[in-house]
């Protein structure tokens, strides 16, 4: 894959290339190359991949994305990583939010998500959800389970918490920390998703949160807002961007900052005006708004 990217597809002459995986940015090149970087997540998290990863990352990515005519940064936390860990020109940067498809993600009324969600997967309890690979450390699973506990223990409350996402990198020791949990029958794994079944998800829960340590946009807040959701993600890298003065926030590294942040949504809930305020805000991020700006960078290098 990366022989072709460096000996067969830039060797073409192209009036603009655009790679939208910074680790394949080609070394070798015979034409204008664009390139988008969604994170550099590696620079912030320790153990985010294994060694191989790692090194390549940190250390054979920051020379390819040198290489790039112009880059193309989803958030401006990652147009800031982007000049302080690669030394990348400022200028020659755009900031180009990523958008969601508004066709699917979109309200649905919560009576009839729940219907369906109960039986499609069981869910018949009120719910928190956590839309994510299963990836241990870097998305956090464990300090969302702690602090689930901690909320179900002093609250006797009857909701349950629903992963849906794949296995991944560390998965075990997100499902053994859940096996040893004292609510353990209430953490419920759903495993992938289809796509179509997101807006259930989103629609029915009564909090979605994101306690992710990192990430360059964060597809699910917008998804999740735009489909009515109660929503509280970490006050790190670009989620903090996206939050805005929106989304409630939290660090998530700290258990209990997690725990109170979802006892204060709950406790006070999600009024029609902070629901309507988010589905508005989600549509200002879209796939037509994205390919126009696209275009214009095509144009600025050409």
């Amino acid at each position: 894959n990366l022989a072709w990217h460096n000996l067969g597809l830039p060797q073409k002459k192209y009036d603009v290339l655009h790679i939208p995986s910074y680790r394949r940015i080609p070394l070798l090149k015979r034409t204008k190359v664009v390139a988008t970087v969604h994170d550099l997540a590696t620079f912030s998290v320790e153990g985010k991949y294994d060694r191989a990863r790692m090194f390549f990352n940190r250390w054979i990515v920051p020379s390819m994305i040198r290489n790039a005519d112009h880059v193309i940064a989803v958030s401006h936390a990652t147009k800031d990583d982007l000049v302080r860990w690669i030394g990348y020109p400022e200028k020659k940067i755009s900031v180009v939010y990523s958008g969601i498809d508004h066709g699917l993600f979109r309200p649905i009324p919560k009576d009839e998500a729940q219907r369906q969600l109960a039986g499609l997967h069981g869910l018949e309890k009120p719910f928190f959800t956590y839309v994510s690979r299963m990836e241990h450390p870097a998305k956090n699973h464990v300090r969302l389970i702690e602090a689930f506990e901690r909320f179900k223990l002093e609250n006797d409350s009857a909701h349950q918490l629903v992963f849906a996402g794949a296995d991944w990198n560390g998965a075990g020791a997100i499902r053994a920390r859940a096996a040893e949990s004292p609510v353990k029958d209430d953490i419920v794994f759903l495993g992938f998703v289809p796509l179509h079944t997101l807006p259930l998800l989103y629609s029915g829960c009564d909090l979605m949160a994101y306690p992710s340590l990192f990430e360059g946009f964060g597809f699910p807040i917008v998804e999740a807002l735009a489909c009515g959701a109660p929503v509280i993600c970490s006050n790190t890298s670009s989620m903090k961007e996206i939050a805005g003065d929106l989304i409630p926030t939290f660090d998530p590294a700290s258990t209990d900052a997690i725990f109170h942040c979802l006892e204060t949504v709950l406790s006070k809930g999600w009024s029609a005006e902070m629901r309507a305020r988010g589905t508005e805000y989600a549509k200002t991020l879209d796939w037509r708004n994205t390919a126009r700006h696209v275009r214009g960078v095509y144009q600025s290098v050409v």
